[in-house]
């Protein structure tokens, strides 16, 4: 399984399925749930979860995952994140 992460560009127009991606949490959204986390410096980032479907050439449909299959878990251990 392959997590894209939160700075990867996805082409719409050659996307073909759906995938998952992280995305950075804003320091001030105290809603959404993060999944993951690393280190920029010295600085902690928290990463949101998306499972994004696309709907057409321009857009997609993003729903936020907050439980992690044990292969999404060691996807990003691998990938040096660090889990909640």
């Amino acid at each position: 399984m392959e997590i894209l992460g939160s700075s990867r560009y996805v082409d719409l127009t050659k996307q073909k399925g759906s995938w998952y991606q992280l995305s950075v949490i804003n320091m001030w959204d105290w809603s959404t749930p993060a999944v993951c986390y690393g280190y920029a410096g010295k600085t902690l980032i928290s990463y949101a979860l998306h499972y994004n479907t696309p709907i057409s050439e321009n857009s997609w449909e993003s729903k936020i995952i907050t439980e992690l299959t044990d292969e999404m878990k060691e996807s990003l251990l691998l990938d040096g994140y660090e889990l909640k």
